[in-house]
């Protein structure tokens, strides 16, 4: 059955088997450390991309608003301009510009550019449209 000598080779496993040593454990954290930071860095990335594509949906809503505003007038009382809002601690200008007879006799091309910085360095966007006077009866 249990002769002594089975019995000093299972007490070897068992020696053998006891844990980790000192190094593979060093490696083990090296490894999770490596793989933490890397994580990290991804989440503070994702972060700024989001907080910079909220500013970008600020910015086109403002644009389409101050387009609207300005389609809302009277053909001839179109003209441009500027001023600011602030969202969120950003400050936005909003530039609005109206070109007349352009790109043909009686129409107006409306552009309107919302520009602002961030912790990425300057951005702006842009919508404009084409406008011809309404007939109203």
């Amino acid at each position: 059955m249990n002769t002594a000598a089975d019995l000093h080779t299972a007490r070897r496993r068992l020696a053998a088997q006891r844990g980790m040593s000192l190094i593979e454990t060093l490696v083990a954290l090296g490894l999770l450390a490596v793989s933490a930071g890397t994580v990290g860095n991804y989440l503070v990335q994702q972060i700024r991309f989001g907080t910079s594509n909220y500013l970008y949906t600020q910015a086109y809503a403002m644009a389409e608003e101050q387009l609207e505003a300005t389609r809302a007038q009277h053909f001839n009382d179109m003209v441009g301009g500027s001023k600011t809002a602030a969202v969120g601690g950003t400050t936005f200008t909003i530039a609005t510009q109206v070109l007349d007879d352009t790109p043909a006799n009686g129409l107006k091309k409306i552009t309107v550019t919302v520009s602002w910085n961030d912790n990425q360095g300057a951005k702006n966007v842009a919508v404009q449209t084409i406008y011809t006077e309404v007939q109203r009866y």
